[in-house]
């Protein structure tokens, strides 16, 4: 994700440079938006196949394959809820090292909006999905 990041980074500057190389300021623009274009389709389709991963994983066989994220996502909320809100009322109550503050790994943060962010992509395909379907019954 961080490559398609720098690729879409990269996007003005090479709109820039085209307009530099191509005298013909339409045709410029227009190389810039298919540019553009690709870009986006490049990261729909990840979105896309990180959805089907979690839908997958969701409809699995096993109850650990369905689990094993939502579990995750809790224990993070565990720790979170440990640090910013439990922790600070039992000192207000009871005094400093009574309960233990977790260390929160940086790499964390990051798997917590993954996951979060997978999971939010996955109810909006499954929906989007859903509309197109119901779109072509009526059609």
């Amino acid at each position: 994700m961080n490559i398609l990041k720098a690729l879409a980074d990269l996007v003005p500057s090479i709109g820039r440079s085209i307009e530099k190389i191509i005298p013909d300021k339409d045709l410029a623009r227009k190389l810039t938006h298919e540019i553009q274009v690709l870009v986006m389709g490049i990261e729909s389709g990840l979105i896309q196949a990180k959805s089907a991963i979690i839908i997958a994983e969701a409809q699995g066989a096993s109850w650990i394959q369905r689990s094993w994220r939502p579990i995750t996502m809790l224990t993070f909320v565990l720790i979170i809820a440990n640090n910013y809100i439990i922790v600070p009322y039992v000192v207000a109550f009871a005094g400093p090292d009574v309960v233990p503050m977790l260390d929160i790994p940086p790499g964390m943060w990051g798997l917590l909006t993954v996951g979060i962010g997978g999971y939010i992509g996955g109810r909006a395909y499954e929906k989007v999905a859903k509309i197109k379907a119901e779109a072509k019954a009526n059609a």
